[in-house]
């Protein structure tokens, strides 16, 4: 059964072609496009129109739901249980409903005689082309138990990872939301009883108090504007950020902001070198593995960087001249890459930065609180100082008014 796939890929004059077309799988399509004298940069298949709904708001499932499934597998298949028999125990099993189903289906296509990987290939939003490749090079090897052992070693350093990131910011949230609720509260509650008072003595309320209680007055009575403002902006937030402009300036941010910026820089650093180190273990070559890394980086600046080191690496040249030419690859990491590569060792060397950049990354995630404490101090300091005059002008003027 011919599958449709949308693909990018660059021409014999350089030229980039985008375009659709159907073939039985993605080994397959990219054949076509070789014989087309076409170089692929990106092979997926396609989902067809979407909803406004499931556009945004995609299934999928998450990174525990996606261990205990590998774990499981993995388990079953050492133990010499067959394919189709592992996926049925795995999905009855399953408490989680929509993967369930996945799975069903996943077990009737690779009954029907497709292949793990082309079965999973179906689902994108459950399965990622990494995690697709992965599964093909243990297909292609016969290797799958040490594959699986490998994936999962990555799953949970992914999930190590996102739990690093949550903790890095965590701190600067938690101030915020504080600020946030303590801001609500003095408008909502105390102005306006300030305000009532003044008006009633006919007295002029000091200005800072008089701005919050315009803003406050405001909010009470277009509250459905203020909800409607505010649910417009989030959406435009997110359809913008998921934009390639959109995501690459954020992408920017998050690498050049102080302080956080230099702690997402080793996470995404770290991540690559863990998953490229592991596609090359797996039997990947080189070329294909930093095709895949790419999209796992979880960020467009350096994606784009190593989408050059693949360009670079295929037409014959090396691997370092694109490193050197970005400032977000240090002289650490260049060095181990050469080392790696005179050596034949390329794997071993990885797996070296990523674990340097990880104990670099808690380290540094740990003194974050004490790093951040001087700045979050002096935007601290201003909202008090300006809720403050608002709330104890009107109390020290008290004396005016009752003259009055």
């Amino acid at each position: 059964m011919p599958y449709r796939f949308k693909y990018k890929a660059v021409s014999p004059k350089g030229d980039i072609q985008k375009g659709y077309f159907e073939a039985e799988d993605i080994q397959t399509a990219k054949k076509n496009l070789d014989l087309k004298g076409l170089i692929p940069i990106n092979v997926e298949a396609d989902e067809g129109y979407k909803s406004i709904f499931k556009k945004y708001f995609k299934p999928s499932v998450n990174l525990e739901v996606l261990l205990e499934f590998t774990k499981k597998y993995n388990t079953l298949i050492k133990a010499g249980i067959p394919m189709l028999r592992a996926l049925d125990v795995i999905e009855n099993e399953q408490e989680n409903i929509k993967f369930g189903s996945v799975l069903q289906e996943i077990r009737r296509l690779v009954e029907s005689g497709m292949a793990l990987s082309q079965a999973m290939q179906q689902f994108p939003e459950y399965f990622s082309s990494l995690y697709i490749n992965t599964i093909r090079a243990g297909e292609a090897s016969g290797q799958m138990d040490i594959v699986l052992d490998r994936m999962c070693e990555l799953i949970e350093r992914e999930m190590k990872t996102k739990e690093m990131i949550k903790s890095a910011i965590r701190y600067p949230i938690y101030v915020m939301i504080t600020i946030m609720l303590a801001i609500t509260v003095i408008v909502t509650i105390v102005v306006p009883k300030f305000a009532d008072f003044y008006k009633f003595y006919q007295s002029d309320l000091p200005l800072p108090t008089r701005m919050l209680s315009e803003f406050s007055n405001f909010v009470s009575s277009f509250w459905y504007v203020v909800v409607f403002m505010v649910g417009v902006m989030v959406f435009s937030f997110k359809r913008f950020s998921k934009s390639s402009i959109g995501q690459k300036i954020f992408d920017w941010i998050k690498l050049e902001m102080p302080i956080l910026g230099n702690i997402f820089l080793q996470l995404t650093i770290s991540r690559f070198c863990y998953v490229l180190a592991t596609l090359i273990r797996s039997g990947l070559p080189l070329v294909e593995s930093l095709g895949l890394v790419g999209t796992t980086v979880g960020n467009s600046i350096i994606a784009k960087v190593i989408a050059s080191i693949g360009d670079n690496v295929r037409g014959g040249g090396d691997m370092f001249s694109p490193m050197r030419r970005s400032k977000y690859f240090k002289p650490l990491v260049i060095q181990m890459f050469a080392i790696g590569m005179e050596s034949g060792n390329i794997d071993n060397m990885l797996f070296e930065v990523a674990r340097h950049y990880d104990e670099s990354v808690e380290y540094q995630s740990k003194k974050l609180a004490s790093r951040l404490e001087p700045i979050m101090t002096l935007f601290i300091g201003g909202i008090v100082l300006m809720l403050a005059l608002a709330i104890f002008l009107p109390m020290w003027n008290m004396i005016q008014v009752f003259k009055k």
